[in-house]
């Protein structure tokens, strides 16, 4: 089996409801939605997310890195996966959203092939439910308080309140209430995006109860890994590091740290293999896991992150898929959560099914 075509196809996908972060306010973003076919017929989806800010990469840029990396892709043999990732890697190591893109759908068809959900590709479901991690914050107070009481009816149990936003009496504020609000049951973590100098962070820190917050994720700038280290060794809450953690390099470099735990994602880590990779990292460092989608997603991603949470060892910094929102998905039976706890697919490969004139009407 070869594959013989690769269809590009950028779109665009929009929130119902903007989403605020501490370096501005996410309402659109530009995907790039990639189709392998093989010369049996057989075809497989995948997907990459513009995060200039994370990654560096727009939308035309990973069209560009995919174009690039188009002749190694077509040809090849899909069940030689660890091939194919590998040759993509060493022939643009600069392209981690584009690679994931290929590795996705590379996963997704020939799980599809073996007539396998992807989750048993990666070694078998440790669990087959995973907890949403979603989010919350907006620097209002009042409004987030009635968005963690809505969501908590709804039946989520963890929770990550976006910082950087207001004064740290209100953010302190709404951390104690979501805690207060979920107990021992839930999870409660905080998430800066950057958005703090060292001393900010530390006095923020330092008012913190540190048994009902699980982690606070990258408070300080991704170029000062010193001063992220010095926070975490004084914290009496766990850090945890997104955009300092930008390679498996990086990931590797803070095993054996004050760091308490990585954020793992598709497009920075070079998809599903790039990701597993990832997590057995942590799995030998000592590092926690918390495997994030990158805001907006469709259900093709959002399917990658939930097999890769199924097949982790441990998943304890939670798991937040990227497609609940979405104004329009891929697909006509999208990923979905009840009672704040999404079910890890169980059909071949990814077990989303693309729906091609609606990709048309996304197209960027």
């Amino acid at each position: 089996m070869r594959i013989e075509a690769m269809e590009i196809h950028p779109i665009t996908m929009s929130l119902h409801h903007p989403i605020p972060m501490a370096n501005g306010v996410i309402e659109n973003t530009g995907n790039v939605v990639v189709k392998l076919v093989t010369d049996d017929g057989v075809s497989g989806w995948g997907e990459g997310v513009e995060a200039p800010a994370l990654t560096g990469k727009r939308q035309a840029d990973i069209v560009a890195d995919l174009e690039s990396l188009r002749p190694l892709v077509v040809g090849s043999d899909p069940m030689r996966r660890t091939e194919l990732w590998a040759r993509l890697q060493a022939a643009m190591p600069e392209a981690p959203t584009a690679i994931g893109a290929i590795d996705i759908a590379v996963h997704d068809l020939v799980g599809r092939t073996l007539g396998i959900p992807v989750h048993q590709l990666l070694g078998g479901a440790v669990r087959d439910r995973v907890p949403a991690l979603t989010l919350v914050g907006s620097g209002d107070a009042s409004a987030d308080a009635d968005k963690l009481a809505e969501r908590y009816e709804q039946g989520f149990r963890w929770f990550k309140i976006k910082l950087g936003m207001a004064e740290p009496v209100v953010e302190l504020g709404t951390l104690a209430k979501a805690a207060d609000l979920v107990g021992a049951e839930g999870v409660v973590c905080g998430d800066v995006n950057e958005g703090w100098e060292e001393n900010e962070a530390r006095s923020f820190l330092h008012r913190l109860e540190g048994d009902r917050i699980r982690f606070i994720e990258q408070p300080v700038t991704r170029t000062d890994r010193d001063a992220l280290l010095r926070l975490a060794a004084s914290s009496p809450v766990r850090l945890c590091a997104d955009e300092s953690a930008g390679s498996l390099e990086a990931v590797l470099g803070f095993a054996g740290t004050p760091v308490g735990g990585v954020s793992l994602k598709l497009i920075k880590h070079g998809g599903i293999t790039g990701v597993m990779r990832g997590a057995g990292i942590c799995a030998a460092g000592g590092l926690s896991v918390n495997l994030a989608g990158k805001v907006i997603e469709s259900s093709i991603s959002a399917a990658a992150n939930l097999h890769c949470a199924a097949a982790m060892d441990r998943v304890d910094y939670g798991c937040s898929p990227a497609n609940q929102g979405v104004v329009l998905d891929v697909s006509e039976s999208p990923v979905t959560l009840t009672a704040g706890v999404f079910d890890v697919p169980t059909g071949p490969g990814l077990g989303v099914e693309v729906n091609e004139t609606i990709l048309e009407r996304l197209a960027s």
